[in-house]
């Protein structure tokens, strides 16, 4: 079925904030595609990763799992041993997330959680946070981090993937231009891409690069590194010491 294109920001009329209700969900994988770098190369990166870290019997989480495009791809790579969860408190995504998951059923389980709210994780093996920490209001990021790295099993991972602002404001400067760049690319017009930003403003607030890697490091993580970056997109991998990757 081809995607609904996104169109959201053509209108004129009043600017609200940007939230993840039934207009955004029927244009969400259109507003992906167009609007985030390397999505889908991200997206294979991402199985890449979890598979070198769920190990059997152990779960993997999405937190912020939208409309299940992950967890979709995660059931088709991960032997039925590894059990998944997608997390996310919009009711539209995840009503999307469990038609496209419906073959998946018996060992992928959605649930409606605030990420704000204290998160239960079980054996988790891998947790992801694909374009979703962004969301979570800076002063409870490094809770939410810390909430993640006690509950992962030992030598278990959390793939991070942030829109990030840039080290000095010349920079996110730049890099706001080439995202800009990037979308007009895509087919966005800039009065669009000036009332999204508008929409977003306070909604998704970025930290730089080094800010991110000292919220991991201060929530416990030792071992952490970058696995993708373009201009203000970054991906890490962040691992809880004891124990080693998967072989493949």
């Amino acid at each position: 079925m081809p995607r609904k294109k996104d169109t959201l920001f053509q209108s004129k009329g009043p600017v609200t904030p940007f939230e993840f209700n039934a207009p955004v969900v029927r244009v969400f994988d259109d507003m992906l595609a167009r609007s985030v770098p390397f999505y889908r190369e991200c997206l294979e990166l991402t199985v890449e990763m979890v598979r070198r870290f769920a190990r059997p019997k152990t779960r993997v989480y999405d937190l912020g799992c939208s409309t299940g495009t992950l967890l979709l791809n995660l059931a088709r790579a991960l032997p039925d041993s590894v059990r998944l969860t997608g997390l996310d408190n919009s009711p539209d995504m995840l009503k999307k997330a469990r038609r496209r998951l419906a073959p998946h059923k018996d060992r992928c389980e959605l649930v409606e959680a605030d990420l704000m709210h204290a998160l239960a994780l079980e054996q988790a093996g891998a947790v992801v946070m694909n374009y979703t920490l962004q969301f979570v209001p800076p002063e409870q990021r490094t809770r939410t981090l810390k909430s993640i790295h006690r509950q992962l099993v030992p030598g278990g991972a959390l793939i991070l993937i942030e829109k990030v602002a840039g080290a000095t404001p010349a920079l996110d400067r730049l890099f706001i231009a080439e995202h800009h760049r990037f979308k007009e690319k895509h087919g966005y017009t800039k009065m669009e891409i000036a009332r999204k930003r508008q929409a977003l403003e306070k909604v998704l607030v970025p930290l730089t690069a080094g800010e991110n890697e000292a919220l991991l490091k201060k929530a416990g993580f030792r071992e952490v590194d970058v696995f993708f970056r373009w201009a203000n997109f970054c991906g890490w991998v962040a691992v809880k010491t004891g124990g080693s990757p998967r072989k493949t």
